[in-house]
């Protein structure tokens, strides 16, 4: 990691509210896009499944695959046992740790929004090959904050352990989307399939979400997720979320929408489907 303190990741948890492979959210869309080029059948490993919403959210598309979950959280990992108990699930020892995997046990590997935390990316790239099979299929998102197309590229005081992406997400690498595709070939892998969101309104809303993560770190005293934003809070009947609440899923309908209408116009949110080559040929 960098010079810094270390990001808690036990403290700051994602993945407890649900997504439905049907809804329109980005998160919703993110699914679509993993989805395209996982086999039919099989093993999939999903690295980072923090409390396993993804994990869930596949499970209900697509029951014939055989899922597994692995996190450098444990308190992440009790959550995502909570609510399904059935999860085969294993604990990463450090973002940088080897995968808790044999070679060649998965068909395909998911890292959803992973390789940005990572100090090595090319090396975890090599280590998320080894544990997949010959032909695999390996899908990531990643948001790539160095690239033109990003907002926090232009942002004063958005570089460096004071950032608010390194802060309060524990992002220690600013990609460009030209990095990662140049990161998948060197460790063997051949794009599929590639698709963008977070276009205009995804810039601004992230923007936003982060700047509005600070603002309720600092009232909260603790350290809150976007996944925090997207539960709301409860009325004071604690049946329906408040009218802020409505807004955040209003504001997460528009970015699913303009995902699915410019997909194919780059933009910094990175969605890659890649092939592994045979192992000994990367």
């Amino acid at each position: 990691m960098s010079a810094s303190a270390p990001f808690d990741y036990e403290a700051a948890l994602w993945g407890e509210d649900d997504v439905h492979p049907q809804a329109r959210s980005i998160a919703a869309f993110r699914i679509h896009e993993a989805l395209q080029w996982l086999p039919h059948t099989g093993r999939v490993l999903e690295v980072g499944c923090g409390a396993g919403r993804m994990l869930r959210a596949l499970h209900e598309a697509r029951p014939d695959l055989r899922l597994c979950g692995a996190d450098v959280s444990r308190a992440a990992l009790a959550r995502a046992r909570a609510r399904s108990a059935d999860l085969e699930l294993r604990l990463v020892e450090a973002p940088d740790a080897p995968l808790p995997a044999a070679d060649g046990e998965f068909d395909a590997v998911l890292l959803l929004d992973v390789l940005e935390h990572v100090s090595d990316p090319g090396a975890f790239l090599a280590e998320t090959k080894r544990v997949m099979r010959g032909d695999g299929v390996l899908h990531l998102h990643v948001p790539c904050e160095g690239d033109a197309l990003s907002l926090w590229r232009w942002l004063p005081g958005q570089r460096g352990p004071r950032s608010l992406k390194q802060r309060l997400a524990g992002h220690v690498q600013r990609f460009r989307r030209r990095d990662i595709l140049a990161l998948l070939r060197e460790a063997g892998f051949t794009p599929l399939r590639v698709r963008h969101s977070l276009h205009v309104l995804g810039n601004l809303a992230d923007v936003g979400a982060f700047a509005a993560l600070a603002a309720r770190s600092r009232s909260d005293g603790r350290r809150v997720t976007t996944g925090d934003l997207l539960a709301g809070t409860p009325d004071v009947s604690g049946r329906t979320p408040g009218g802020a609440s409505r807004m955040v899923r209003a504001v997460d309908a528009a970015l699913f929408f303009e995902a699915r209408l410019l997909a194919r116009i780059p933009s910094w949110g990175l969605h890659v489907s890649a092939r592994a080559a045979p192992h000994g040929d990367g």
